[in-house]
């Protein structure tokens, strides 16, 4: 590992989204993973997550893909310049419990896009309530590129 690298631990990716990321305080999203193969986030327990009912809202949903698939781009690019251009989600069954885990795996790591899919299940009993596939755009052609 070269000294560039030395600054994407996971404890700086998880810094760099709770700053740049205003919502992910706010939902109470914790970055558990990022690595070349997965970027990992929980749902904790929190204020403005869940809709009438008590399910957990989609648009909080939608967010933990999306946060997921930022922290595997961070930890496989160190891009921290990437940005949504498309995430479609699929909502399977309501999600009732929480903590809630978002898993994003790559499917196609371009030279300027990167497609992933996220998987999110309830952690206490490993149902999958959510099925997304995000892509982002990298703000730069070259890995080698991005500092």
């Amino acid at each position: 590992m070269d000294a560039l690298d030395t600054k994407w631990t996971l404890d700086h990716i998880r810094q760099h989204i709770e700053d740049g990321v205003p919502l992910v305080p706010l939902f109470n999203i914790d970055v558990i993973e990022a690595s070349p193969e997965r970027g990992a986030v929980r749902l904790r327990e929190g204020d403005h997550v869940t809709r009438p009912g008590g399910s957990i809202a989609g648009p909080v949903q939608f967010a933990l893909a999306d946060v997921a698939t930022y922290a595997l781009i961070l930890a496989a690019r160190h891009d921290e310049h990437a940005v949504t251009v498309d995430l479609t989600i699929n909502f399977l069954r309501p999600a009732m419990s929480l903590p809630l885990v978002a898993v994003a795996t790559s499917l196609r790591a371009g030279r300027r896009l990167f497609t992933a899919e996220v998987r999110i299940t309830e952690e206490s009993s490993g149902r999958l309530i959510s099925h997304a596939t995000t892509t982002y755009a990298l703000s730069a052609a070259d890995p080698a590129d991005v500092g």
